[in-house]
């Protein structure tokens, strides 16, 4: 189940960014291929910072932090980089889904990733920790385009969800059935302990019983 991740959050295209915006393109194996085989550096391009950041939703009990800070980057030149993110509930494995986000949005029209584990569930057995690879170049034809011409730093945002929340509430109702199991075993044996029998043929309905139980306590 993804219930907990918000919909605008999702590319409604393929290579479309968050709510089917222009943003990163994610390459598939073959596609990735033949872009990299004619892929240059730019001659002389100027260097682009590119940051990195992550969060994770308010219910999840991981730790994700990118394991360095940001890298630079020719337009044209690819460059790996890596997440680390840690289960820290004691006894449970959680499933959880990323989504991202590229600053400024224009930037992301150029933003390519090759390989990146964002919109792919990951699952983290207790207090397992693995570290998430995200390869990706900048388009030489960032350097052409005149509204990113004082544009030299970029952010790439990660956010984590939890997607396995369902199963939570699932023992939450199975907890709850079973207290009102006991209180209907409890309400049942008081009535016993009266000498009154919620069996309707001694002429006891269960809600006369509940009535002369109530006038017996007032």
């Amino acid at each position: 189940s993804m219930s907990n991740v918000p919909d605008q959050l999702l590319p409604s295209t393929p290579g479309a960014g968050h709510g089917g915006r222009g943003g990163p393109k994610t390459w598939t194996d073959e596609e990735a291929a033949a872009r990299l085989a004619s892929l240059k550096p730019v001659e002389d391009g100027r260097l682009i910072t590119v940051r990195f950041d992550s969060t994770v939703g308010d219910v999840m009990p991981w730790e994700f932090v990118p394991t360095q800070l940001d890298v630079k980057v020719v337009p044209g030149e690819t460059a790996l980089s890596f997440f680390t993110a840690t289960n820290n509930h004691p006894d449970k494995a959680i499933t959880g889904v990323a989504t991202y986000n590229v600053h400024p949005p224009r930037a992301g029209l150029y933003f390519n990733k090759i390989q990146c584990f964002c919109f792919e569930e990951q699952r983290l057995l207790p207090g397992e920790t693995v570290d998430m690879p995200v390869f990706f170049f900048i388009d030489p034809e960032y350097v052409k385009d005149a509204q990113l011409a004082r544009v030299n730093n970029i952010t790439l945002s990660y956010t984590f969800f939890q997607t396995d929340l369902d199963d939570d509430d699932d023992e939450d109702d199975d907890e709850e059935d079973d207290d009102e199991d006991d209180e209907e075993e409890e309400e049942e044996k008081i009535g016993k302990g009266q000498g009154i029998s919620d069996d309707s043929s001694h002429g006891q309905t269960e809600g006369g019983w509940r009535k002369r139980l109530a006038f017996w306590r007032s």
